[in-house]
């Protein structure tokens, strides 16, 4: 019997966590790849807030130069609501391969870089208590358009979520 397709991503996600315990932290870009594929299961078995947390620390850790942002903390809640903000705006939930993510972690990173700017060039000085909060009203212009685009597109990037799925699940095997 055939298992269920729910069954299979979350025999997928068991692998892809002992796949990512066994990673040393020497090579932050196997620790990517290891927690975009965990994003993209969680994703697909509905569990968002996770998948979200995977995306976020998948695409900081390919970001090698990001180290070198000043104020990291800041950077990060601002890159985590921003991801969350891109994520929940798509209507499958998903990223779906590794250059969306990275183009809209440099999205995020090029509005960080400015926000800072102005902020330093401001003549009135920013007095936000709660930046969390104000990092929720920062626009991006996503480029959330090109999912409606994809439906009617019969390329190849139509099959790169069912690839990146497929992974997931042979080395469940």
């Amino acid at each position: 019997m055939k298992q269920t397709t729910d069954h299979q991503y979350r025999k997928a996600l068991q692998v892809c966590s002992a796949k990512l315990s066994g990673v040393e932290g020497d090579n932050p870009q196997e620790a990517a790849l290891c927690f975009f594929r965990m994003g993209v299961v969680l994703s697909k078995i509905g569990e968002i807030c996770g998948a979200i947390r995977c995306f976020n620390d998948a695409f900081v850790l390919r970001d090698l130069s990001a180290e070198e942002i000043e104020n990291h903390q800041l950077w990060r809640e601002f890159h985590d609501t921003q991801m969350a903000m891109y994520i929940l705006g798509k209507r499958n939930k998903i990223i779906a391969s590794l250059a969306e993510g990275d183009m809209v972690h440099d999205l995020i990173k090029h509005r960080w870089l400015q926000l800072r700017e102005e902020i330093e060039n401001s003549e009135i000085p920013f007095a936000g208590k709660n930046k969390r909060l104000w990092f929720r009203t920062v626009k991006i212009d996503f480029p959330w358009e090109m999912e409606v685009l994809e439906e009617y597109d019969s390329s190849p990037f139509d099959r790169i979520s069912d690839d990146i799925l497929e992974e997931c699940v042979i080395i469940t095997r």
